[in-house]
Order: structure tokens, then sequence, then C-alpha cells
């Protein structure tokens, strides 16, 4: 019995290992640097051996920035797909199509799109790095880091917080919809991913400028040593994490508030005007109406009279 119940679970994990080969592109060709091991089609070595020295660069200054030491002994694993469809169907990810990057925190693997046709490589590379350092630097305790810290870190280490990104949070907060930071701890709501993913930039980008370039290190330090998600956040900014959200939600709603009180006197001047127009058209239209009485009045006493000069028919 103990030996069929074996023989079920191996038939089971290669079955479910036979499918996962099916689905992958074959990336048969590999290449080690010194802190990576890449996997890559060799129809395209060039584009390989740009990724693999993008990602060593980037290593090097994100690690340090963040103070975390990669080992050479330890490598990354690094996936380079030299087409985004290739990308997507290794990936299964048919149901987020314009994905073009990934990072895995149970075995480390770093998954791009190399092909460049959705984002530039670089930014690519420095976003999923970010992310594996940071795997690395929490272990288990990475589940403490709320989704918008972790993405925000990211993003803030590779495009930054672009323009599109400070439209989107300038309309949020002149319509009164930003997403409160506590909303944006384990997903972010389908319908504004875009917004979530500028909203938490700007928390880290606000994060770093109030105080210092150093205030992420110390987060992801003090997390790494405690578990403690306030206690980190009380090291790097002094204020608990409801707190600093709080003061970021409230700064970037002044900062555009004069967009929001614009907004608002607008649609009060536009509604005031609205009504103003239709009393006068009320009144204008009464008017008529009297003035057409009045005519048809003198009309009426004009006929009588007339008939009153020539006498009454008999």
């Amino acid at each position: 019995m103990n030996l069929l119940k074996t023989l079920s679970v191996v038939i089971i994990l290669l079955c479910l290992y036979s499918q996962a080969a099916a689905k992958m592109p074959h990336l048969p060709a590999s290449m080690r640097t010194t802190h990576f091991i890449v996997r890559y089609d060799p129809s395209d070595p060039y584009l390989a051996k740009l990724t693999a020295k993008a990602a060593e660069e980037e290593l090097i200054k994100i690690s340090q920035d963040l103070g975390v030491s990669v080992n050479r002994t330890r490598p990354f694993r690094l996936l380079v797909y030299p087409t985004h469809i290739g990308f997507i169907e290794a990936g299964g990810l048919e149901e987020n199509k314009f994905t073009v990057g990934t990072a895995a925190s149970w075995n480390e693997t770093i998954s791009v799109d190399a092909s460049g046709a959705f984002a530039p490589i670089e930014e690519v590379i420095a976003h999923e790095i970010t992310h594996a350092i940071i795997f690395r630097a929490l272990g288990n305790r990475v589940s403490e880091l709320p989704l918008w810290l972790n993405e925000g870190l990211a993003k803030h280490r590779s495009e930054g917080l672009t323009h599109e990104d400070k439209e989107m949070i300038a309309n949020a907060a002149a319509n009164g919809t930003l997403i409160p930071l506590n909303h944006l701890v384990r997903q972010f709501p389908s319908d504004r991913i875009a917004l979530a993913y500028a909203q938490s930039a700007s928390a880290v980008d606000y994060m770093v400028r109030k105080y210092g370039k150093s205030a992420p290190r110390k987060l992801l330090t003090e997390l790494a040593r405690s578990g403690s998600l306030d206690k980190a956040m009380m090291k790097a900014t002094g204020k608990t994490v409801s707190q600093f959200a709080a003061d970021w939600y409230s700064t970037t709603t002044a900062k555009y508030w004069t967009i929001r009180l614009t907004r608002i006197g607008s649609a009060v001047v536009s509604t005031a005007m609205a009504i103003l127009a239709i009393a006068a058209f009320l009144v204008r239209r009464k008017q008529k109406i009297e003035a057409a009485k009045r005519w048809e009045q003198e009309e009426f006493e004009k006929m009588l009279r007339k008939q009153l000069d020539n006498g009454w028919p008999r």
C-alpha cells in the first residue's frame, strides 16, 4: 500500500513537471556571471549578454543603496526572453498581457521580457532586481511588507515617479479619489492598478525626500531584524505605518488642494450659470406670454372699436 502511494505521488509530480516543461519556451543556452545564472535563447546571445550586463550593474547599485549584501556563491536565476509573447506564455500571464517582468520569492528567479516592446530593459531589470533583493533581505518576513511599499521601492529604483504618475495622482487628489495606502496592503484594485502603482511610487518618493535616501535601507534592515513593520517604519521615519500613510495622504491632498478648489469653484460657477440661464429663459418665456396676451387684448379692443364706429350690422 505504501509503495502504491509513493508511486502515485511520483506519477503526479512527473505529470506536473511535464506540464510545466511543456508550457515553458525553450531557453537551452546558459551563461554564468558574477551574481547570475542566465538562461536565454541561443538565437540571440547578444541580447542575453546586454541583459546580463545591465543586471550586474543594477544589482550592485540597488543592493548597496538598500544595504543588502549579495553573495556570488548564491546566484540569482535570470531568464531572458527575446520576445514578449514568449515571456507571457512562459509565465502563464495571458490575463496580464502587459506584464514585462516577474521575480519569484520562493526560488529567487527573475524573468524578463528583454524585447523592449513595452518598457526599456534597463527599467524592467532594475524593477525586478529590487524585488529579488527585498526577498533575499527579508526572507519569510517579506510577507510583513505591504504591497504598496514593495512595489513603491521597485518603481522608485527603476523608472521612478513619472510625469504620467504625477498627472494621475494630481487628478485623483483634485477629485478626492486617492486610494488610502492601508487599502493597498495585499493587493491592488483591478480597476485602478495604474493609480495604485503611481501612489506607491509617490509614497516612497515622499519618504526619501523627507527622511533621506537612507530611509528605505533603515526600514528593510529593521524589518529583517525585528519582523515588525511599525518598528521598521519608526526606525526609518520616526512614525508608525499608519502615521506615515496619513502624512503622505494629507500632504498629497494639500499639494493639489488648489486644483480641487478650482474645480469645485468651476463646477459651482457652471451650475450657477446653468441655473441663471434656466431662470432667464423662464423669465423671457413669461414675458413673451404676457406680451402675446397684451397683443391679443389690444387687437380685440381695436376690432371692437372699429365695429362700434361702423355700427352694428342689421
